[in-house]
């Protein structure tokens, strides 16, 4: 498949029954590789002392049991309950399993976006299901860092053309509309 230069960007479209495609500039398909694997790193970062017990190793249960310090990772990993004690059990048992399944997600976005040199993606279900779940952290990741919850988007519309937050605005903005396009066309798998 081409695209032509001159068409208007679209998102994900449906190809087929089951496949969803999108065509990215040398640019977007930059900006989501560098973003991706910043998440995929921060992921990582967190990394787990491992139980000498078998058995804990083997369902998964790590020795985390206090939420991460950076605020980003805390987004991304947060308390299931406010009461402290509760959180730090529910970690214990769940953070591995969460970290994993946004990593694997994070995977599969970089994959298909590093084998796709000529911009065109082209996923199934359950890679769409991947894409969703990684530009969400990404969005997630993203507006921690434009503190989406104390400034309105009214304030971050107007950031001066020299703010560096207003890159990083614009590309929460993108990926939002990113993120829609792959919704409705899976919206339109259901119809």
């Amino acid at each position: 498949m081409s695209k032509d230069s001159s068409e208007t960007p679209t998102g994900f479209n449906r190809h087929g029954s089951n496949d969803y495609v999108a065509y990215f500039s040398t640019d977007e398909r930059e900006v989501l590789i560098n973003l991706v694997e910043q998440l995929i790193e921060l992921l990582s970062e967190r990394s787990d002392n491992h139980s000498d017990d078998p058995l804990a190793v083997m369902v998964g249960i790590t020795s985390h049991d206090s939420p991460p310090e950076d605020d980003v990772l805390l987004r991304l990993l947060p308390n299931a309950y406010a009461d402290q004690v509760d959180a730090s059990e529910f970690r214990r048992y769940t953070e591995l399993t969460l970290r994993t399944k946004k990593s694997a997600h994070a995977m599969s976005m970089r994959i298909d976006l590093k084998s796709s040199p000529d911009g065109c993606i082209e996923i199934d279900h359950d890679g769409a299901n991947a894409w969703l779940g990684a530009m969400n952290d990404i969005r997630l990741a993203l507006g921690v860092r434009l503190k989406i919850q104390e400034n309105s988007f009214e304030e971050l519309e107007i950031l001066a053309p020299d703010d560096p937050m207003r890159g990083v605005y614009a590309v929460y903005s993108w990926l939002g509309w990113l993120q829609e396009s792959l919704i409705q066309a899976l919206m339109d798998d259901a119809l």
